[in-house]
């Protein structure tokens, strides 16, 4: 018998409440930490308290359960939820072949000699037991979908209740509330498949809808709430794609889909409003494309009247109406869009790229430059993608001159990859040696000085490095790997001093920790002697402090293991500073 058969006969005993328990605990992700040692398998089980419960499962050779425990407080039955819920998730972790195949056979035969009659009330006696199966039961068999949508959104509404509780939405519970919400949407996508749209938009709308609400009530940067808000936007697209290549009626779900875009669910969101916007223009025809320029002027209007700003479009806005002219009139009328808004920078960088793959490099040249001509001349705090831009541009034109040209201005303005390019450029073009040292002035007149210390070293410029360590003396656990074998006597110097002020300034594990670092980079590096010197000192600093000398044991053990590869270290011996002799 496999461990899954095992599971599966032990939990067949489980009373009906305490498995319904488990499978929620399951279900909500609570299990954590699986981990087996020859037939126990040990979990942690998230409860009502701060600190999981541990249950302890111990099984025969046979797959079968022996021994089971939980160190909960439990003791109304043989079994908690916590077991049971550690059970599932064990269960769920065995091969897909074994899950699938287990007890297939005899159960297929067992149906087929079943009476209608005996199905028909498993069936429902599972429907009212499990709201889940129930919807996958509606999914599969109900076509109008509206005993469907009424039983998601009620299940919703139980899952929202059963997770909101009284104070805020913590990521355990908006993760548990998310897996009910995909789900629907699993349900939405396979009517869409089965081309059922109408009843696809309804659930994947509700979904949207409640997803979006949600956000006011939990902390917004939660990973899952976030896809499935989109996962339900894409949903959406994609079922009006769908809908738009059958050529059935399609207004009322325009009128719908631009009332949900409407919603004041989106408030704070426009983002996300005018994504679902571009997205749904794929319905747009010439019926009802005065319909989306209506919505798009009462979204404008609403903005101007709750900010108080011009009536300008916004570019969000108008890259939605590029797609509604895309989609209704065609590529060419398209075109011409966005060369009369060639003011927007999105159409002007898709207008570039357009340029740029037709092999049009003047044009995107001019489109860029005037651009350019915009942002201030001075060297910018941040670099424009128009600069880029114009890389790419003779990268194209294969002008090879106006290319090294624009690598060094964007290497001079900080970005270090077009150092590396600019160097490779001249050095294909048999100029670097000649340009190299205006270069590096230039690029020390440009770029700060820890910027342009990393040139330094990239080239081992160990002199000119050498004069900027020594004024930015932090630098030097940076930089002294490459500069140690020029100046070893004045780089341990300088280590030895960084260390010692960092020694008074040390509070607790963390500091002790980042001592013992420094320490061992200085042993590491060659200055054994020298950081010898300072243990002694810190010894004798703090005589009574365990946790510190736990922490320096890590260095002695260092320099004991120096000296037996190295074996030149006068001052590294086996018997290195110990604390019983202080």
């Amino acid at each position: 018998m496999s461990l899954y058969e095992g599971i599966q006969r032990f939990l067949a005993g489980v009373d009906p409440v305490i498995l319904s328990r488990g499978q929620g605990y399951f279900r909500g992700g609570n299990v954590e930490n699986i981990e087996r040692e020859g037939d126990h398998i040990t979990a942690e089980v998230c409860g009502s308290e701060a600190d999981p419960y541990l249950v302890d499962i111990g099984f025969d050779e046979d797959g079968e359960i022996e021994v089971w425990d939980c160190d909960c407080p439990y003791d109304w039955g043989p079994v908690c939820k916590h077991t049971v819920a550690a059970l599932l998730a064990i269960q769920a972790e065995q091969p897909e072949e074994q899950r699938e195949n287990t007890g297939n056979a005899a159960i297929q035969a067992l149906v087929e000699q079943a009476e209608k009659s005996q199905l028909i009330a498993l069936i429902l006696a599972h429907c009212r037991e499990d709201q889940r199966f129930q919807n996958q039961v509606l999914s599969v068999l109900e076509d109008s979908g509206e005993l469907e949508l009424a039983s998601i959104k009620e299940l919703v509404r139980t899952s929202l209740s059963t997770h909101k509780g009284y104070g805020d939405i913590d990521a355990r519970d908006c993760d548990a509330i998310c897996k009910d919400l995909d789900d629907a949407l699993d349900k939405a996508r396979h009517r869409i498949e089965r081309g059922q749209h109408d009843q696809a938009f309804e659930i994947a709308q509700f979904i949207l809808l409640t997803g979006l609400r949600l956000l006011e009530e939990v902390d917004c940067s939660f990973d899952p709430l976030w896809r499935t808000i989109y996962n339900a936007i894409e949903l959406i697209e994609l079922g009006a794609k769908h809908l738009a290549e059958s050529g059935k009626e399609r207004g009322e779900w325009v009128r719908k889909l631009l009332s949900i875009a409407q919603d004041l669910a989106f408030d704070g969101w426009e983002d996300q409003r005018f994504d679902f916007l571009e997205r749904i223009t794929v319905l747009a025809d010439a019926q009802n494309e005065s319909e989306f320029y209506c919505a798009l002027d009462h979204l404008s209007d609403r903005r101007w009247e709750r900010f108080a700003d011009s009536r300008q479009r916004t570019e969000q806005e108008e890259l939605v109406r590029y797609h509604i002219v895309q989609t209704v009139h065609g590529q060419a009328a398209a075109q011409a869009y966005l060369e009369d808004h060639v003011g927007v920078d999105r159409f002007r960088l898709m207008l570039i790229q357009e340029h740029m793959e037709a092999g049009r490099y003047a044009d995107a040249e001019c489109l860029c430059r005037e651009r350019i001509a915009k942002e201030s001349p001075e060297r910018p705090s941040r670099i424009s993608q128009w600069q880029y831009l114009l890389y790419e541009i003779y990268q194209g034109q294969g002008q090879r001159e106006r290319q090294i040209e624009q690598a060094r201005k964007l290497a001079l303005w900080g970005d270090m990859e077009f150092y590396k390019t600019t160097k490779t450029l001249l050095t294909e073009a048999g100029q670097w040696q000649d340009a190299y040292p205006h270069f590096l002035e230039e690029l020390k007149a440009a770029l700060p000085a820890r910027r342009y210390m990393e040139i330094l070293a990239q080239e081992k410029e160990t002199v000119l490095l050498m004069e900027h360590v020594r004024v930015y003396r932090d630098t030097v656990f940076q930089y002294g790997g490459i500069l140690v074998s020029r100046y070893s006597k004045e780089i341990y110097g300088m280590y030895s001093a960084v260390i010692r002020q960092a020694t008074k300034r040390i509070n607790g594990r963390n500091d002790y920790h980042g001592l013992s670092e420094l320490l061992c980079s200085l042993v590491d590096l060659g200055g054994i002697t020298e950081a010898q010197a300072l243990l002694n000192e810190i010894y004798q600093t703090y005589p009574r402090r365990p946790a510190l000398r736990d922490e320096l044991d890590r260095v002695e053990r260092r320099i004991r293991e120096k000296a037996m590869v190295g074996g030149a270290a006068s001052g590294c011996k086996a018997k290195a500073w110990r604390y019983d002799q202080k």
